[in-house]
């Protein structure tokens, strides 16, 4: 599925969630102006909401409500009872025959905000726990969601166990794999990616034990994920295009390799990727199990160095590099700026994020270096002007350096040295003792031969580190 037509259609599902009055075209809609018989008994609960979801997939939609699910509906929301709330919204938030009868009753509810207004009201119940679901809701939220997609809805089993709340889980447009990972692909020589390759098209950078690869984002912006070997490392690279946010994970856990795939759900406007091996829920931004059978295994995936970085940079400083082939074996369009472009050029988001921090847009771009379970997150912008920053980070002494493009960082552990100049376009330093430093992939190295380890680091947007990192901090210049 093209991803700019994604952002395309899930806007428009949006947007038409929140105002469009015109039915499905052959569907059955319930008429908000119809009243039910008055001998119609319904016992307002949650245990009776699960029994909403009468079809499946869109099989059955030209069969009405009964007039007791219909009444049930409109209860709930004449109730203005917050319990049933999330059932509410979950049924304008994807095709449902109930919309039309929902939407009054919540824009009265809640006051209608023109065409972002589902947005806003999602984004107005504020972060959930697993804790504030009951077992109805759970039961509820499977069912609705296997009406998109059987596969879908199976991710979301209401008996098993999560960290997330199925509150702030939100379908991304999309089915199990629609946008379909890359399974160790092809790569080949700068020359050989010549004619289509153009120095100002951004990649992302990384070297392992030797092997340099570049990874354009106009390529994987149609795929989100890439499981890869490189060095001999088994990886993915996880790239939620919501976030703006590529991540590269080693996979190797104990005796098990784990691949990924997407789920076509997300969390916070944050990719929700899955194992092929247990079919656990991941969330992208943590790398850790949130839903399913690998919940409280302590399994928490070791995140990587990557730099975000344009390919004429990335080639003059890695004439070596091998770049991710457009012979990917699918038929997109892999053009400059296509995938996800009117959503890259917006400073809107299109999903519920619960925390609007204020110290930053929530598409502002920062360099995000996590450690020790704390988060930094350097204003990229800044960081360009001032050339590198010191910072502490979970207890360690580190230092970011910007690219020689100032759009990306690389990160360092510091150990007590002290740096006065940074070179950008030769990826130099000077410390205070007058050692001069080469930046690598792997390490920064001095002219005595001492070595200050690579620490992993990538671009966000803002609000993926407000909403996703518990425990951050915002570095900007003084």
């Amino acid at each position: 599925m093209n991803p700019k037509a994604v952002v395309l259609s899930l806007t428009g599902l949006l947007m038409a969630a929140c105002g469009g009055s015109e039915a499905q075209p052959g569907t059955a809609t319930i008429d908000p102006a119809a009243t039910p018989s008055p001998t119609v008994h319904v016992d307002l609960s949650e245990e009776a909401f699960p029994d909403l979801i009468y079809w499946e997939g869109y099989v059955g939609w030209d069969y009405e409500p009964s007039r007791t699910q219909v009444e049930l509906v409109r209860r709930a929301g004449e109730s203005r009872d917050k319990t049933y709330l999330p059932y509410l919204l979950d049924l304008v938030s994807v095709p449902t025959p109930y919309r039309e009868a929902v939407l009054p009753e919540l824009s009265t509810w809640l006051g209608a905000e023109g065409d972002r207004s589902l947005i806003n009201w999602l984004t107005e119940q504020g972060p959930k726990t697993a804790d504030d679901d009951s077992l109805a809701y759970r039961q509820f939220k499977q069912r609705l969601f296997r009406t998109i997609q059987k596969e879908i809805g199976d991710f979301l089993d209401p008996d098993s166990d999560r960290l997330i709340s199925a509150q702030e889980i939100a379908w991304g447009g999309v089915c199990v794999d629609c946008i379909p990972p890359l399974e160790q692909p092809a790569f080949v020589t700068p020359l050989e990616a010549k004619q289509w390759i153009a120095a100002s098209d951004p990649v992302v950078g990384v070297e392992i034990n030797g092997d340099v690869r570049a990874y354009p984002q106009r390529i994987i912006a149609w795929h989100e994920m890439v499981n890869d070997v490189i060095g001999g490392v088994p990886v993915s690279l996880a790239y939620c295009t919501l976030c703006q946010s590529a991540i590269l994970y080693e996979t190797t856990v104990g005796d098990t390799v784990f691949d990924f795939g997407t789920s076509g759900m997300l969390y916070r406007s944050n990719k929700l990727m899955y194992d092929r091996q247990t079919r656990s829920l991941w969330e992208q931004w943590t790398g850790e199990p949130v839903w399913g059978e690998l919940v409280g295994s302590g399994i928490d995936l070791t995140i990587l160095p990557v730099v975000y970085t344009t390919w004429g940079e990335w080639l003059a400083e890695h004439p070596e590099t091998m770049v991710l082939s457009i012979n990917t074996g699918f038929t997109r369009d892999y053009g400059s700026g296509i995938a996800y472009g009117d959503y890259f050029d917006s400073n809107d988001v299109i999903f519920p994020i619960p925390y609007d921090m204020g110290a930053l847009a929530p598409k502002h771009w920062v360099y995000a270096v996590r450690h020790n379970g704390d988060t930094i997150a350097f204003r990229i912008d800044h960081l360009a002007e001032a050339g590198f920053a010191e910072e502490t980070v979970g207890g360690t002494e580190i230092v970011a350096f910007t690219s020689s493009d100032g759009i990306g960082a690389r990160a360092y552990e510091r150990r007590d040295v002290a740096f006065v100049t940074f070179d950008p376009g030769k990826g130099t330093a000077t410390s205070s003792d007058g050692r001069d430093w080469q930046l690598s992939e792997a390490a920064m190295t001095a002219d005595d031969g001492e070595t200050l380890p690579r620490l992993a680091g990538h671009n966000a947007y803002f609000f993926a580190v407000s909403n996703h990192a518990p425990n951050w901090r915002l570095w900007t210049a003084e």
